[in-house]
């Protein structure tokens, strides 16, 4: 997993179990686009990126450094107040361990969405993928 300089001893544990994540912004809305278009939907930005698109619409995200380390349980609490899809995209998104995020929505009866490059292995239990492979970051052959 990816080391976040700031973090404790601690905290980097937390992360790489999947416990905390760093998290840019997290919000209902209705998916805009794709096969789900008009679903009602809870998006989970998370931060981190390496992959370094010139033409990124969310360069804010790339720093991982920059965004609040979110505990997860706290996370679901709040994504499956508001809807039973979730979305997760980033940045990178599987850039984290994403095994104990998606389980716990899995056990709630959540259909899980991601949005990913593909350039790191997959983690977590996913429903429905969108990959949109990058020149800089071509996608694993898995």
């Amino acid at each position: 997993m990816i080391h976040i300089a700031s973090t404790t001893a601690e905290e980097q544990l937390l992360i790489n179990d999947g416990k905390l994540l760093p998290v840019m912004e997290h919000f209902y809305t209705i998916q805009g686009e794709g096969m789900y278009t008009g679903v009602a939907s809870y998006f989970i930005r998370l931060g981190g990126c390496d992959v370094g698109c010139h033409w990124c619409d969310v360069k804010d995200s790339w720093d991982a450094e920059k965004h609040p380390l979110t505990n997860v349980d706290e996370l679901v609490d709040l994504a499956t107040s508001q809807a039973k899809t979730i979305i997760i995209t980033g940045g990178e998104p599987l850039m984290w361990n994403l095994e104990v995020l998606t389980s716990k929505l899995k056990e709630l009866g959540c259909q899980i969405h991601i949005e990913t490059s593909g350039a790191y292995p997959m983690s977590g239990q996913l429903d429905w993928i969108t990959l949109s492979p990058k020149k800089t970051g071509l996608p694993l052959e898995e």
